[in-house]
Parts: C-alpha cells; sequence; structure tokens
C-alpha cells in the first residue's frame, strides 16, 4: 500500500483521466483523520453500481438488521448514514480539493471493502428494486479511506470490534419510557438513587438510599394494581424481567410501568417485598427437609401471595384523609405477623397437595414452575374459604 498524495492547490485544476477505473468520490468535506487516513462524506448514489471486493463476510440479504436498515433506507434515507460508516482500503488515494470549505474530488484506487459489506448490500439492492434516486441523494454516508501499513492495524481492529461490543439488552431502553424517566425524578427530588441503567452502583438501600430497576420490578411485577401471577414469576429472574423489558408496549409490561406509577408506590412495593423476603427467610433457616424448602424456593411467591392481602389499589397513592391507608403503619405493625400466616398457609397447601413419605425425593424444581404457583394458589385459597366457613 503506497502513501496518500495530496495534491497542492495549483494542481486542482488537474482533471480524473477517463481511463481512471478507480472510485470516485466527490464531497463537500475532506478531512484527514490520522495517518493513511482520510475521512469523506459522501452521497449514497456514489457508491451502488459497483462489484465490492473485500469484508469478512458476503451479503447477508434479508438478516434481521439488514431488513431494519432497509427500511430506514425507504422510509428515512437522510438518516441512513447518521451512523455506521464504511471503510475502505485502497492502494493510493489522491484528493483534488476543491471550494473554501474543505471540499473536495477523492480518487481511490484499488478500493478494497474493510467494513460496511451489509450497507453497501442494502443499497445496492435497494437501488435494484427501485429506490427513487432523490432519495439517493438525500442520503450521506461516511467513508473513511486507509491505506500503506494502516490498512492491516484497521482490519485488525475492526475484526477484534465484536468482540469488544457490549451488545444492548432491554434494561438499556428503559431509560427511553417517560414513565420510567418520571420516577426517577421523582425519586431524585426525594434523595433517592433509582438505579435503572446497567452499571450504575447499586448501593444498599439503608446505605445509600438506592433502588435498583431489578428489584423494583420483581416487587411491582406482584404488588402493582393490576399485577397477574405470570408476571410475577417472569419478574423473579433475570431472564424474565429481561422478556418483560423487551416488550414495552405489552400488557405485562404496562402491569408494572405505566402512566399511574408513582415513586412512593414504587417503594412501598419494594420495602413489602423486603419484608416478606426476610420473614420467609427466616422462618426457612435450618429448616433442611420437608415442605419448608417452599420458602427459600420461591419467596417470590409469598411476596404475591401477601400482595392478594394488601390493598394494593392504593399503592401509588398519597395517604392522606379519613380512609386513606397509612402504609407506615401497616408495613411496621401488621407486615410480619401477616406475612408468617401466609407463608404457613403456603407450606400447608404444599403438603396437602404434595405429600412426602418413604424418602420421596422432594420436588425443588417443580415448585418453580409457574403451573405449580398457579395449583398451589387454588390450594392455598381455598383452605382459606373452608377455614373461613369452619369460623362462622
Amino acid at each position: 500500500m503506497s502513501e496518500v498524495l495530496f495534491l497542492p492547490p495549483q494542481l486542482v485544476a488537474a482533471s480524473v483521466p477517463a481511463s481512471f477505473d478507480g472510485l470516485v468520490l466527490r464531497s463537500e468535506r475532506v478531512e484527514r483523520i490520522g495517518d493513511h487516513r482520510w475521512s469523506v462524506w459522501v452521497g449514497a448514489g456514489r457508491l451502488v453500481d459497483r462489484e465490492w471486493v473485500g469484508g469478512r463476510r458476503g451479503f447477508l440479504g434479508a438478516s434481521a438488521a439488514n431488513v431494519e436498515l432497509t427500511e430506514l433506507l425507504w422510509q428515512r434515507p437522510w438518516d441512513f448514514g447518521v451512523v455506521g460508516s464504511v471503510v475502505l482500503g485502497a492502494h493510493e488515494v489522491r484528493v483534488l480539493p476543491t471550494g473554501p470549505r474543505g471540499g473536495g474530488t477523492v480518487q481511490v484506487t484499488g478500493p478494497e471493502v474493510l467494513d460496511g459489506v451489509q450497507r453497501l448490500g442494502v443499497l445496492a439492492r435497494a437501488v435494484a428494486e427501485g429506490l427513487p434516486a432523490g432519495s439517493l441523494e438525500r442520503s450521506l454516508l461516511r467513508v473513511e479511506l486507509v491505506t500503506g501499513p494502516a490498512v492491516d492495524v484497521v482490519r485488525g481492529e475492526l475484526d477484534a470490534e465484536d468482540r469488544r461490543r457490549n451488545p444492548a439488552t432491554a434494561q438499556d431502553e428503559l431509560v427511553r419510557d417517560p414513565n420510567v424517566l418520571r420516577v426517577m425524578r421523582q425519586f431524585r427530588a426525594d434523595g433517592v438513587s433509582f438505579a435503572v441503567r446497567r452499571g450504575e452502583v447499586r448501593e444498599p438501600y439503608g446505605a445509600g438510599r438506592c433502588v435498583s430497576v431489578e428489584e423494583a420490578t420483581s416487587a411491582l411485577a406482584c404488588l402493582a394494581p393490576g399485577a397477574r401471577l405470570e408476571v410475577a414469576h417472569a419478574a423473579d429472574g433475570a431472564a424474565g424481567r429481561e422478556r418483560l423489558w423487551a416488550d414495552r408496549g405489552g400488557e405485562s409490561y404496562r402491569a408494572v410501568f405505566n402512566e399511574n406509577t408513582e415513586a412512593v408506590g414504587v417503594l412501598r412495593a419494594v420495602e413489602i417485598a423486603r419484608c416478606v423476603r426476610g420473614v420467609v427467610a427466616r422462618k426457612g433457616r435450618g429448616k433442611r427437609y420437608g415442605h419448608a424448602h417452599l420458602w427459600r424456593d420461591v419467596p417470590q411467591l409469598a411476596v404475591w401471595a401477601v400482595g392478594r392481602q394488601l390493598p394494593l389499589v392504593e399503592l401509588h397513592r398519597e395517604g392522606r384523609g379519613p380512609g386513606a391507608v397509612d402504609w407506615d403503619l401497616l408495613v411496621r405493625d401488621r407486615l410480619e405477623l401477616l406475612t408468617a400466616g401466609v407463608a404457613e398457609g403456603l407450606r400447608e397447601a404444599y403438603e396437602a397437595l404434595r405429600p412426602t413419605a418413604g424418602g420421596r425425593r422432594l420436588r425443588h424444581a417443580e415448585v418453580r414452575e409457574l403451573g405449580f404457583w398457579a395449583e398451589l394458589m387454588e390450594e392455598y385459597g381455598a383452605a382459606g374459604d373452608a377455614a373461613a366457613l369452619d369460623s362462622l
């Protein structure tokens, strides 16, 4: 690979030879970005009608990423080049500067694609399918040109980039939800950190006044007005929470975060869930056998069951005036006793459904399944109804 050749102003008038069979790019902005490297902004039309060589992969056609990129090109061509770039290696680059703003004509000899095969393939297919010329003119792409020893360096770094990239997750999109942002601002005004973004410091609540979105989601899935058992079950683990967060327009997600969600309700839910989990953890301490393993294996189910005994319709409302729920009093004076009773009721319902004898192996995996949760809650509710009738 040879050195980049930059022509001085007195040679600007030199025309591109008619016999030149390389790539010619005309741009209003050409800038040097390092040794043997240039950045050029060009219209997408300059990059079609050409057989490209290079790249680790060929055009992947109807991959999910390419389908989305194609849709962007057809619907909003002016945004097609907002992010991303095409990186080309070259034997030689000659720049013919024109105009006072850094524009110029760039001759690229022996172009080779180092990165951008998919973007170029999307362009070529869209043109073949009738993309209007006006759309191409409105689409600007950044093309990086590399020559000399920089080619192997850039190629190696591009190959390594996939390993270094942190893939986006559904949690990363939570800060785009206006309801979550509103709750974050409410918490901030009260001096509490609502840790939504991955990578934020998750301090212990007692020390740093911090509530994590993971804990808030798990608690609200059990205690938010309109919460359902299947949502509570899903939100008990990281994979289930990701699926829940991924469907921000769905019914399950909106049962957790919606226009009525308030920081005060989130905090109440988290404090209730922590209290319930603490009680069942103490009850299960030291009990290695028998149906008490239920408390250790599925504390989330205990949170759900306790929630059925609480005035959850008032969770996100400020408690003022006659008849308002005094949540502080409820949590401080009643919740532990209520939880202990519910936990014992769940254990008794479990024992009635799955009596063990003769060394029969306990169903530790089964109690984590949604179907069993529904079965157990049905038995627990029936047992509660029977007890109520007996007391009459």
